[in-house]
């Protein structure tokens, strides 16, 4: 395998296991606090003043701690508010990636001071507060980084604000212990931790701290459907977009890479104990008194060898009191409009990447995949998801995986969410997107995983070719775009989804309609939602 291959592989294995409001200075009296009608740049915090920088029509301010570096005995630790400043610091660039494994240098990180966020507000002038919009990265809950999605195009045509939070993962962000406050959970805490500032902090960019969208993809997606469960969540935000990760999805044997097994995001406080204790010894931490001490000794890049044991977030305490799927079901979530989806081919991206480790999926292969995926059910699975229905056995493959663990758990959380609250769906189809991570020459890439993230960000480095070349949308993909970042702004402003000026259906028993967004710009075209029981 090449260099540049290799590259696009890790990135692939990355996404898959990815006081008071202070007032602000300001020049005009037109102006919202905070942002002034001539572009001022300086804002003020409730921690201490910021100066970001100009970027065309936008302005950024970034790297900007919302809590204290959970470093030294703060390690392990519910995140802390951040210590008042004096003067004007820097808001120039963004902050590291929270500590993460890879063998890519570009995506490896052992930086633990890491809890920062990034904000993007639109340079001109706003005469009433802006809906604001928190993105939740993903990668897992072991891997990503906030500030490698540009908002731009969301905050200059949907005229709103837009924050990227880093947050902890894996090692650093699950492990828990007897006794440890915040246990197998603090990455999920950051993120509140992050909502909080928001609610601080929002009107000194002229954002309205009132009307609060979290979204996420991926572990964003899964992390966002969390906080609609969790009791320190309420009130944090007032609308959720989930993106290709929702409570119940939980990966399948071989989904991320050949030979993985099946892979939960959400676990039992007792698992994680006994995990921890799995994970300490492998570290050489065999005294039980002294074992969080030990472990606090520990060189970050020696605990990122542990991340393999903590790849799920822990239920049974205050942070998550049981299973977001069980509190969906028991109707215990938060009541706000939600907008939930995934692309229509979401696993073709896993296949795409056992073609890139040199085991691309062949008719030979078939039986004995679907056998490691689905178990007593492969034959049933083989019955409705045909070979012949399907072009190549990479697809054939795809096609149930993305049910299982995409599609199904969409569906269902959206029937329990709309029981109570408004909810919206829609299932990103267009197979003219150019994939998330490069794919081999002749593999129909299709709407996999992350194929719809381009639509709404510049993403960093992707979506690129083998070669390492940019992959630009075409004109008629930015089309599609633009309908795309008017129906997500238009929901964090309003509550319901619209583009080509209508408004988007709901979705509610009885009648699960959800939105397909193909490459026909401005397409009304509807799709019923897929028929699940095999997977329940």
């Amino acid at each position: 395998m090449d260099a540049r291959r290799g590259r696009a592989v890790l990135g692939a294995l990355a996404l898959l296991l990815t006081q008071g409001c202070g007032a602000a200075r300001t020049e005009g009296d037109q102006a919202v606090a905070g942002v002034s009608a001539q572009g001022g740049t300086e804002v003020r915090l409730d921690s201490g003043w910021i100066r970001g920088i100009k970027d065309g029509n936008v302005m950024r301010f970034r790297g900007v701690r919302y809590a204290q570096p959970p470093v030294g005995e703060l390690r392990w630790q519910p995140p802390r508010p951040v210590a008042p400043w004096r003067g004007v610091v820097p808001a120039a660039s963004s902050g590291p990636a929270c500590p993460q494994a890879s063998d890519n240098p570009k995506e490896s990180s052992a930086a633990e001071d890491c809890l920062t966020l990034d904000v993007t507000v639109p340079k001109k002038a706003a005469r009433k507060p802006r809906p604001v919009m928190v993105w939740l990265h993903g990668g897992g809950f072991n891997a990503g980084r906030g500030s490698d999605y540009d908002p731009r195009r969301l905050v200059a045509q949907g005229d709103v604000v837009v924050v990227t939070v880093e947050f902890r993962l894996g090692v650093l962000g699950y492990l828990a212990m007897p006794g440890m406050p915040g246990g197998g959970a603090f990455g999920l805490q950051d993120q509140q931790a992050a909502l909080r500032w928001v609610r601080r902090n929002a009107a000194a960019f002229g954002g309205d701290a009132g009307n609060v969208t979290l979204f996420g993809e991926s572990g964003g997606g899964i992390a966002t459907c969390g906080h609609l469960t969790s009791p320190a969540g309420r009130g944090l935000f007032h609308k959720a977009i989930i993106q290709s990760g929702t409570c119940g999805t939980v990966l399948l044997p071989n989904a991320a890479a050949p030979g993985t097994p099946r892979i939960p995001y959400w676990r039992p406080l007792k698992e994680t104990y006994a995990a921890t204790r799995t994970a300490a010894r492998r570290a050489g931490c065999r005294d039980a008194a002294r074992t969080l001490e030990c472990l606090r000794a520990k060189p970050v890049r020696e605990l990122l060898d542990l991340t393999e044991y903590f790849t799920a977030a822990s239920y049974g305490g205050p942070t998550l009191p049981v299973a977001p799927g069980e509190a969906l079901r028991d109707g215990d979530f938060a009541r706000v409009p939600v907008l939930s989806g995934h692309t229509s081919e979401e696993a073709l991206m896993m296949a795409g990447v056992m073609g890139l480790l040199g085991r691309p999926i062949t008719d030979d292969d078939l039986p004995g995949l679907l056998r490691q995926g689905f178990g007593d059910q492969a034959d049933e699975v083989t019955r409705r998801y045909p070979r012949d229905r399907y072009g190549t056995a990479s697809e054939a493959w795809a096609a149930p995986y993305t049910d299982a663990i995409f599609a199904c758990p969409h569906a269902a959380a959206q029937d329990a969410l709309a029981k109570r609250a408004k909810v919206y769906a829609y299932v990103f189809g267009d197979d003219t997107a150019p994939p998330f991570i490069p794919t081999l020459p002749g593999f129909p890439a299709g709407a996999g995983h992350a194929s719809e993230l381009a639509y709404l960000f510049d993403v960093k480095e992707k979506p690129i070719n083998l070669d390492g070349r940019l992959v630009p949308l075409t004109a008629t993909q930015r089309s599609v775009a633009r309908d795309m970042v008017t129906a997500w702004t238009t929901f964090a402003r309003t509550g319901t989804p619209a583009s080509g000026g209508k408004a988007w259906p709901r979705w509610q028993g009885g009648e699960p309609v959800a939105r397909l967004i193909t490459e026909r710009p401005g397409s009304t075209a509807t799709t019923l939602a897929p028929r699940c029981d095999l997977f329940d």
